[in-house]
């Protein structure tokens, strides 16, 4: 040390060691993660401020994920290192490697938001697309409900939206095309979950989103040019295995670069992209598909997704990360005794229960409800994407107020993290039916359907602090592996609600009994979780541990 140093740089040496070692706690898989068993964080309103504007890249953001490095440990020169520590500048409560770490973290968030927000978008847009490509779509098929007096529906044939050529698929051919989807998602997401889990969470993140990309420029090819349900079909199974690895992917990437103290917060929001793209891709449809160009609207989120990638790939190159090793998720192998010990643990068994549920739910508020309420009150079903927009914004921030609520019950103390998990997942499995159960006996009375479908979906932004986010707490150390297998379940869910009920309802649809079966097989799902759901951190979370 410098005979000349003063009073004062050690005051601030100290000071920026004592601040480091509040923010950067070490992470272990043996931790007291248990249900209230995180304390009062004062500072947490100010995080929750400074999370939820995480979405927008900054320069300074942009110029941080650049000048990131891994530290240098070999150094050996006591002057170099005093140097070091007086020129590190305090700004604020956090000196400025932090805040670049914070702002790396919030980059690498913020696109995985967006990717989901994307996959959303994509996913939604092909729902739109079969309404205006088809002679007799889905909306327009036969019903035991005849419209309402008065309701004129503009779709298929009838639509006002130009194309280059109308199909004549019969139901159960749409309907297949549909749900390969979610057979890809089947494929896909237990693999994919898995290797995500052993580092290459981002490089598979990269590839999902640049098959999306890929497959999406070849569809107006294969539905205009060739006419092909073959084609089409197996490019919606390729979207439906990018898709499927996504959710273990964005979870083992949190588990890496989130302080764990923040871990379920931010975790949320990343998450709530989901929720943001079902919003966008309601909103591109109606506006993109009727009043551009309906090939154009696949060119052009084509064209979005290669940017996404290659913004991607760029901070992969130049950002390494920077975490502790011993907080990196693990995995576990396809054949492993701890799936033994993982698939007889009640807590996860009501998750994969839950999850299911949740996917049939998911499916028929996505992809058969908007056709009832067409096919019901009527309106051109292409530019009624526009006032969905909103509604599934608004389910949007419900998840993002939803994720900070929960965050402040837990860290007070007011509750346990268990009975706030419980609780959102009541209100999503059981407050959403109960919405849809109303939705059907409102009959032809416009204003009363349309306020109980907007609230059933406004009411599934509650499931991002609930059954998405559980994972996380049952296990830290597998929750790349654990998301997978109960996205397993999630899209069983949603290939029985799209592909099965469709079939069997092919010649005539049967609004009433879909509303009922979906209804109770909803409520059902939530009641093992109800009773038996946890967020203790499991003892199977230290038994596996990754050679």
């Amino acid at each position: 040390m410098r005979p000349n140093q003063n009073v004062q740089s050690l005051q601030v040496a100290r000071l920026n060691t004592w601040i480091s070692s509040l923010d950067e706690q070490p992470r272990k898989h043996g931790g007291s993660d248990t249900a209230g068993g995180e304390t009062y964080d004062p500072e947490l309103v100010d995080e929750s401020v400074h999370i939820f504007f995480f979405y927008v890249l900054t320069l300074e953001t942009l110029f941080s994920m650049m000048t990131l490095k891994q530290p240098h440990g070999n150094s050996n020169n006591n002057d170099n290192d005093n140097d070091d520590i007086n020129n590190i500048s305090v700004v604020g409560s956090y000196t400025l490697r932090q805040r670049r770490r914070r702002c790396a973290t919030n980059g690498w968030l913020t696109m995985v938001f967006l990717a989901y927000s994307y996959l959303l978008t994509v996913r939604v847009h092909f729902t739109y697309s079969m309404m205006v490509m088809m002679n007799v779509p889905l909306a327009a098929g036969p019903a035991d409900l005849p419209p309402c007096p008065g309701a004129v529906l503009d779709v298929g044939r009838n639509s006002t939206t130009v194309v280059a050529r109308r199909l004549d698929w019969t139901i159960r051919e749409q309907a297949a095309t549909m749900g390969a989807y979610f057979f890809g998602t089947l494929v896909s997401t237990l693999p994919g979950g898995i290797y995500s889990s052993y580092g290459y969470e981002r490089s598979i993140m990269m590839w999902c989103v640049a098959i999306t990309a890929a497959t999406l420029a070849l569809v107006p090819v294969a539905f205009v040019q060739y006419e092909s349900w073959v084609a089409v079909t197996f490019l919606r199974f390729l979207q439906g295995c990018a898709f499927g690895p996504t959710g273990s992917c964005g979870g083992t990437l949190a588990g890496k670069i989130i302080p764990i103290t923040n871990r379920i917060l931010y975790t949320t929001f990343m998450f709530s992209g989901t929720v943001f793209g079902g919003s966008m891709g309601n909103l591109y449809s109606g506006i993109v598909i009727p009043n551009v160009s309906h090939d154009g609207s696949y060119l052009a989120l084509s064209v979005i997704g290669f940017v996404w990638v290659a913004v991607w790939a760029t901070m992969m190159h130049l950002t390494p990360y920077d975490t502790d090793l011993n907080g990196i998720p693990m995995s576990v192998s396809f054949i492993s005794t701890s799936w033994t010990t993982i698939i007889l643990s009640m807590p996860f068994i009501s998750l994969l229960n839950a999850s299911f549920g949740l996917g049939f739910l998911y499916s028929f508020i996505t992809t058969w409800l908007p056709i009832y309420t067409a096919n019901v009150l009527g309106g051109d079903a292409i530019r009624n994407g526009v006032p969905v927009s909103v509604t599934w914004i608004v389910g949007w921030i419900t998840s993002i107020i939803a994720g900070i609520s929960a965050g402040s019950l837990t860290n007070v103390d007011t509750f346990t993290r268990t009975t706030v998990r419980k609780m959102y997942v009541g209100i999503v499995l059981i407050g959403s039916p109960i919405m849809l159960f109303g939705a059907m006996v409102a009959g032809c009375n416009g204003a009363y359907v349309r306020t109980f479908t907007r609230t059933s979906v406004i009411l599934l932004g509650f499931e991002r602090s609930s059954i998405r986010i559980n994972s996380m707490d049952l296990c830290p150390g597998y929750v790349g592996s654990l998301i997978a297998m109960c996205d397993v379940f999630y899209s069983m869910g949603n290939i029985i609600d799209v592909v099965v009920v469709r079939s069997l309802f092919a010649d005539t649809m049967n609004w009433s009994v879909t509303f009922h079966v979906t209804i109770i097989v909803s409520i059902s799902c939530s009641i093992l979780f109800l009773f038996f759901g946890s967020s203790l951190q499991q003892c199977w979370d230290q038994r596996y541990i990754r050679p």
